[in-house]
C-alpha cells in the first residue's frame, strides 16, 4: 500500500499562489515534497522544498471529508514545528485532498495515526 498522499495549499499570497506536493508517512515521521506555483499563468514554480516533521513534534492529524474535497490538519507540539510550512498558521497546517484521492487519504492517515499514538506510547513508557 502506497503512503503518499497528494496534496494542495491553497489561497498563500493572497490567492495568487499554491503549494503542490505529496504527504509521506514514515516510520516516526511526516515528509511533506512541494513546490509553489503561481495561479496567474502558471509558469513560476518554486524549487521542490522537503519538510520533515518528526512524530515526536505532532501533537494530532485530523482528517475532515466534504462533498468535493477533504482536509488535513496537521496540528504541531509549537509555532515553529510548521514555521518553513506555507500556510501554516499558530503551529497547524491545512492540506486540501481532492475528492479522488480522498479513500487513499483515509487509509494512509489511519495507519498513521494509529503510528503516531503508538509512539507517543513509546515516549510515555520512556
Amino acid at each position: 500500500m502506497s503512503r503518499r498522499i497528494p496534496f494542495r495549499i491553497k489561497n498563500l499570497n493572497y490567492g495568487l499562489t499554491e503549494a503542490k506536493g505529496l504527504l509521506h508517512i514514515g516510520e516516526d515521521e511526516l515528509v511533506l515534497e512541494l513546490e509553489s506555483q503561481d495561479t496567474v499563468v502558471g509558469l513560476i514554480k518554486s524549487e521542490l522544498k522537503e519538510i520533515v516533521i518528526p512524530f515526536g513534534d505532532v501533537e494530532e492529524i485530523n482528517y475532515k471529508a466534504g462533498w468535493f474535497s477533504a482536509k488535513i490538519e496537521i496540528v504541531g507540539k509549537s509555532m515553529k514545528v510548521m514555521n518553513d510550512l506555507p500556510g501554516a498558521d499558530h503551529g497547524s497546517a491545512t492540506l486540501h485532498i481532492r475528492r479522488r484521492d480522498r479513500e487513499k487519504a483515509e487509509r494512509v492517515l489511519s495507519r498513521a495515526r494509529l503510528e503516531l499514538s503508538e509512539f507517543k506510547l513509546k515516549e510515555l513508557e520512556g
